[in-house]
Order: structure tokens, then C-alpha cells, then sequence
């Protein structure tokens, strides 16, 4: 009776929490992008740096934009758990804007190495795919 109760716990904890584990947390936080190339005028395919295949998943992503400035978020959920493989998996995200990107900055590829309120003004180099 005392394991039916268990399991039982552990199914409520999947259908409510994502996961049955002692103590895992999950975090979502946002990860490294490359622009690999710019589709028409309003579409950016990205590369995001998600992270090991083992530990860490593709969230989403975030798109902001006004008439000067076009910042993306990718975010990655990593389940901070024991050891990780040293794969690093790369997400293809088709980013489409409402408006043609033009001469407007792209930020938001180098969201640990910028300074807060300064743009990334590295993100408009194009770093291919296969």
C-alpha cells in the first residue's frame, strides 16, 4: 500500500511539476545564439547554444521589437543533476519579425557577456550552418 502511494505521488508530481526526482530542479535561463543567415526581410534563422543532451532542452525563444532595435532570447531548461555529457546540441530557430529587420540593431546573441544596457553588437555576424 505504502509504494501505491508512492507511485501515486510520483505521477501527481509528473502531471503537475515536470518530474519525479529527489531534489532535481529544472531552471530556464537564456543561452548563447549565432544568426546563420537572414532568410527574406523578416525572417532570421539562429543557432542557440542549448547545451548538454543529457541535461539541458530547448525551451522557447523570445522576440522584442521596436523601430530601432530587434533583441532575441533563446531559453534553455537545464535539470541540474550529476554528470553531463560534453555534447553541445544546437537549436535551428526560424525568428520571424513584423517588420524587415533593415538597419535596425540585433542584440540579445550574447546574453552573459554584454554589459546590462548595452547592446550585443556582435549579433548581426552571420555564422553559417549546414
Amino acid at each position: 500500500m505504502k509504494l501505491l502511494a508512492i507511485a501515486t505521488g510520483c505521477i501527481a508530481m509528473l502531471l503537475t511539476a515536470g518530474g519525479c526526482s529527489s531534489g532535481t530542479q529544472r531552471t530556464v535561463a537564456p543561452v548563447h545564439w549565432d544568426l546563420n543567415a537572414i532568410i527574406e526581410p523578416t525572417t532570421l534563422r539562429i543557432s542557440g547554444y542549448i547545451g548538454s543532451s543529457s541535461c539541458s532542452a530547448f525551451d522557447s525563444f523570445e522576440v522584442l521589437e521596436d523601430e530601432n532595435m530587434v533583441e532575441i532570447t533563446v531559453l534553455a531548461v537545464s535539470k541540474q543533476a550529476g554528470a553531463c555529457t560534453s555534447d553541445m546540441r544546437l537549436e535551428t530557430i526560424d525568428v520571424v519579425l513584423s517588420t524587415p529587420l533593415g538597419q535596425r540593431d540585433l542584440t540579445g546573441c550574447l546574453p552573459f557577456e554584454a554589459p546590462p544596457g548595452e547592446p550585443d553588437l556582435g549579433c548581426r555576424t552571420i555564422v553559417p550552418r549546414p
